[in-house]
């Protein structure tokens, strides 16, 4: 985002907490088969996150609904409700809840198996109950000149006059606040990843989807934040932000037909990696969202949580990095597919549904550079979606293989606004082409950053792009006719025997004084991921992120992103597939948050085991820890501080995103000045050391 300037406030979300009555598991899916006397897991994991919130202090919380788990009059829902009041009787913030349709009823809807009772479809005496029992079933509050709206989406085509008034009630709130910057909580989403989705279970059905959505478009509302769903999908219609949000229950296991791998333990219920709740920072413009994984963490009856360790916070977006690490997204990134709604839902048409885990991913890290393939800019689905990603801030490079026919330079021309860079991968000796071929054409597409490489070289295809020490190539090309006015970049590849800020520099170089910049390619990962390779792959990933940060004239991109576990190839990625973080995804999201928003690449020392980088954060002197195995350091190179002779700093691991405190002294003999650090530091990974 842009800089949003001053912050004003904070609040957090949550979803989907199925509290249940009693101390046995009262819903299958979710029962581990802990011990019976003890409460049943959604109520450890409830009890866990109130913990967590209150640590964070936000201003307020809100909870989106499925409150708990049994329905209206069954007879345990009011022990039920008891029991959330008790889990959340420690939150130390306001609450302020929305109806879910275990808490008021199911919505109208036909395709309801005809099994179910009638209590559970909402009415008017489901909609009292919850009144007495929690909150209204709609109402408004304000905060820091925000506006806030909870509604009742289980009532949208009901019938009712509760839907009537709602409707009149909301109408007027909105035409009242006309200007203002407004945010809406719902437990159904309007769509999940197109308003003209079928209707299904999990959305709001028409003609009140259509209502809700000209309404909220009509008066600009910020963003729309539900759940339901039990998993993450993020939107952008018109100007308001739609969120759905994952639960911090449970699993909604039928959503794992998104991903081409088995869903484990449970069905997939157990992806534990996919629970969590959001922190929204609002600013003097917009707000930023994040996903705070809780990994299915509990708390138990009378037991004390943890002590948490201090933890890298993330990118600060007022002050982000100057640069950040591009990735190349050449796998699917927005990939598709087919829910079937497990219990007899939905099983008359198609629920089509977008992949938005590789989005999350994304945004935990901070990445805004992607690098896609020509073919996405094809398909009409993905360039929709790039352009949904363009207005969250997402630029992208858009890559073509071969000497670009008519056609490719046309559409090009038609989508650049889509595009930073257009990066055309052809033979050195056809660079000429290249320059020809967009010359003669009639279109202005963006300028070119020329991937060139070497038919003779072994792995052409995937080491691609000029050496770094090709300066020679590189005023050869430049020299072409009109290659000034076409080509703007040149792409260089860092081969794996290179040491990564070594060679992004030397690329840098390259080009100086020619008047085009760099872009530097790299696979962070070892074919056949090998367990001995695993540290040098987060140590080059680690070094990349620096040089970025450091070096934001430079576009630096990495691969993989998801790992490659099938084919004749492995490699390890930044998640695995089912698009949760792994070591890699923790190194970028904690390095470039700890580098902070300007940084200088210093003096790099080999020593027996280990490399150090120094780098300077803003006047702050640190050291890039790099081993090649686990070990104890106690010693670091003396020029990586210039100034005190003994100070206080920290440690950071970059793959747990831990901080602890260090103490050292400046050591003036021996062979050389030298940082001792009073305790030695373990590093089994990349550790960024603050002095």
């Amino acid at each position: 985002m842009a800089n949003p300037g001053k912050h004003l406030f904070t609040f957090a979300v949550i979803a989907d907490s199925h509290v249940t009555e009693a101390e046995a598991a009262a819903k299958a899916a979710v029962d581990i088969s802990f011990d019976p006397n003890r409460q049943e897991l959604g109520n450890a994991r409830s009890r866990y996150v109130v913990h967590a919130i209150n640590r964070l202090a936000p201003d307020f919380l809100v909870h989106l609904g499925d409150i708990t788990h049994p329905g209206p009059g069954s007879v345990e829902y009011d022990d039920s409700a008891r029991q959330f009041h008790d889990v959340y009787a420690g939150l130390t913030c306001p609450l302020h809840l929305v109806p879910g349709n275990h808490d008021v009823g199911e919505k109208l809807f036909p395709a309801v198996p005809g099994g179910q009772s009638n209590y559970y479809i909402v009415t008017d005496e489901t909609i009292a109950a919850y009144e007495r029992t929690f909150q209204p079933q709609f109402f408004s509050f304000e905060h820091a000149d925000c506006l806030f709206i909870v509604i009742n989406a289980m009532i949208l085509n009901s019938g009712l006059d509760s839907e009537v008034a709602q409707r009149d009630w909301l109408e007027a709130l909105l035409a009242d606040n006309d200007g203002r910057r407004v945010f809406v909580f719902s437990h159904y989403p309007p769509f999940l990843a197109d308003p003209a989705d079928t209707e299904h279970y999990d959305a709001i059905d028409e003609p009140g989807r259509g209502w809700l959505l000209q309404l909220l478009q009509r008066y600009r509302v910020e963003a729309y934040f539900a759940g339901h769903v039990h998993n993450y999908f993020d939107n952008r219609y018109a100007d308001t932000r739609y969120y759905v949000l994952p639960s911090i229950c449970f699993q909604r296991h039928d959503y794992h037909a998104l991903f081409s791998v088995g869903p484990g333990r449970g069905q997939g219920i157990y992806d534990v990696a996919k629970l969590g709740y959001a922190v929204v920072d609002v600013y003097e413009v917009g707000h930023a969202t994040r996903i705070l994984r809780t990994y299915g963490a509990t708390t138990w009856p009378g037991e004390t949580p943890p002590v948490e360790p201090s933890r890298v916070p993330p990118v600060d977006p007022v002050d982000p990095p100057a640069g950040t690490l591009g990735i190349d997204l050449s796998e699917a990134w927005c990939n598709t597919a087919d829910v079937r709604t497990p219990w007899g839902l939905d099983p008359f048409q198609r629920k089509v549904v977008r992949n938005d885990y590789p989005l999350l991913a994304l945004n935990e890290m901070a990445v805004r550079r992607l690098r896609v393939p020509f073919d996405d800019l094809l398909n009409n689905r993905t360039r929709t979606r790039m352009g949904d990603l363009n207005a969250m801030g997402y630029v992208f490079t858009v890559v073509s293989f071969g000497v670009p026919t008519d056609a490719i330079v046309e559409t090009m021309s038609d989508f650049a606004a889509l595009v930073e860079h257009w990066e055309v991968v052809v033979p050195l000796t056809e660079a000429k082409a290249v320059v020809d071929a967009i010359t003669d054409s009639a279109s202005l597409p963006p300028q070119v950053h020329l991937n060139a490489y070497r038919p003779e070289a072994a792995g052409s295809s995937v080491n691609h792009g000029l050496r770094v020490d090709g300066r020679s190539a590189v005023e050869a090309v430049l020299a072409l006719d009109h290659a000034s006015e076409i080509i703007g970049g040149i792409v260089f590849g860092i081969a794996r025997d290179e040491q990564v800020a070594s060679a992004i520099l030397s690329a840098r170089a390259t080009i100086d004084g020619t008047g085009v910049t760099a872009s530097a390619h790299l696979p962070f990962a070892s074919g056949h991921a090998r367990p001995d390779g695993e540290m040098t792959d987060l140590n080059r990933l680690a070094e990349a992120v620096a040089a970025a940060v450091a070096l934001p004239e430079v576009d630096v991109f990495v691969d993989n992103f998801t790992e490659i576990d099938r084919g004749y190839f492995f490699r390890r990625g930044l998640v695995d597939r089912l698009y949760n973080p792994g070591k890699g995804s923790h190194v970028v999201r904690h390095l470039h948050a700890a580098l902070g928003p300007r940084c200088t690449l210093g003096a790099q020392h080999a020593v027996a085991g280990w490399r150090t980088i120094a780098l300077d954060l803003s006047g702050t002197s640190a050291a890039l820890i790099l081993p090649d195995s686990e070990m104890s350091i106690d010693r670091l190179p003396g020029d990586v501080h210039g100034g005190d002779r003994d100070g206080n700093g920290q440690r950071i691991d970059l793959v747990s995103g831990e901080i602890s405190d260090v103490s050292w002294t400046l050591d003036a003999g021996g062979t050389g000045p030298a940082i001792v650090l009073a305790q030695p530091t373990i590093c089994d990974g990349p550790v960024l050391v603050t002095l």
